[in-house]
């Protein structure tokens, strides 16, 4: 009886961390597209709106869900209560998101990269900036679709038979 209760909670506790390995690549698609629906907005309000960038970037943080409220809420207070370029902000947005976000470190790059040109333009550059940025996210969105089409039911898989590998080997 023992042993039916310990194989049970090693094979739930794999399978657990099958799961939660595939769940970030479940995510990363979704929160990829909120990202790239974020910087529309916040194009749509800097440019048709002429809103100045930090009331603009609160703006779209209250439209958003975690984690990329954190990203874009951080960066629009670091806007507003202190003299720093774009970039830093965005810098100090970005680590205050990444423990929660399933981002990679090229989707963060694509953002930096963004932030040091945002502001240090003028409006034409910098829709063209927003548009570069939109098209490169989405090019990393794909490539993060395909991968969660190839891995999430894999990590899955490697988490329940993990469990039974080990059951075995313990009998």
């Amino acid at each position: 009886m023992i042993k039916l209760i310990g194989s049970a909670l090693v094979i739930m506790a794999t399978s657990a961390i099958g799961f939660q390995l595939a769940r970030a690549y479940r995510e990363r698609p979704r929160e990829l597209q909120l990202l790239i629906e974020a910087l529309r907005i916040l194009r749509a309000d800097i440019e048709y709106m002429a809103t100045p960038l930090p009331q603009a970037l609160a703006n779209v943080t209250t439209r958003l869900a975690k984690p990329l409220n954190v990203l874009l809420g951080t960066t629009a207070e670091a806007l507003a209560r202190s003299d720093v370029t774009v970039g830093e902000a965005l810098a100090a947005g970005i680590e205050a998101c990444r423990p929660q976000a399933h981002l990679l470190e090229s989707d963060y790059e694509a953002l930096a990269l963004f932030g040091r040109t945002l502001g240090t333009s003028d409006l034409l550059h910098q829709s063209q900036q927003f548009e570069a940025t939109i098209v490169q996210l989405e090019s990393i969105q794909k490539e993060a679709e395909e991968a969660k089409r190839r891995y999430e039911r894999m990590w899955q898989y490697i988490g329940v038979l993990t469990g039974l590998f080990i059951v075995i080997l313990l009998y």
